[in-house]
């Protein structure tokens, strides 16, 4: 098996500080997979990845800038509004993109973390990965979105 090497915008864009602060959110959390996706530096459209945890190589290079609208995260930050999967894997959507499976993950969401003092402007797409199937209630969903929001203390 051949390793892939990052590419130049992961490293560029990769942040330790997020790095950290997404290992302890999906230690937290109870996952084993995370991203974190900035609003800024990206172009108008685009979201870029500035921090993971347990993504494989491969996947950091394909979701190192995503377009608005495109997978779970483009998705999120597009409705500006949690996505969510209960299953990865089988998910037929067309929300999970086929290159994402790659992780492994099965239950999945996106968090928008959006600007405290204007919460009209998209700041982060937080994301969080669990190797088993997760039905998410809404308890769920406000309990990571605020979780999600300690993001905005490291970015």
């Amino acid at each position: 098996m051949t390793s892939v090497a990052l590419n130049e915008t992961v490293l560029k864009n990769s942040r330790r500080e997020v790095d950290e602060w997404l290992a302890a959110f999906v230690a937290r959390n109870g996952g084993f997979v995370g991203s974190v996706h900035l609003s800024e530096p990206a172009e108008e459209g685009e979201i870029v990845l500035v921090g993971s945890h347990n993504l494989p190589p491969s996947v950091r290079n394909g979701t190192a800038v995503i377009p608005i609208g495109k997978g779970m995260a483009g998705t999120a930050a597009q409705r500006r509004a949690p996505v969510v999967i209960s299953d990865f894997q089988s998910d037929t959507t067309g929300v999970a993109v086929p290159g994402g499976r790659a992780v492994g993950s099965v239950g999945s969401l996106t968090l928008p973390v959006f600007d405290p003092a204007d919460d009209t402007r998209l700041l982060a797409v937080v994301g969080l990965g669990f190797p088993e199937r997760r039905d998410f209630t809404d308890e769920d969903l406000t309990k990571y979105g605020e979780d999600a929001m300690t993001v905005l203390t490291v970015i």
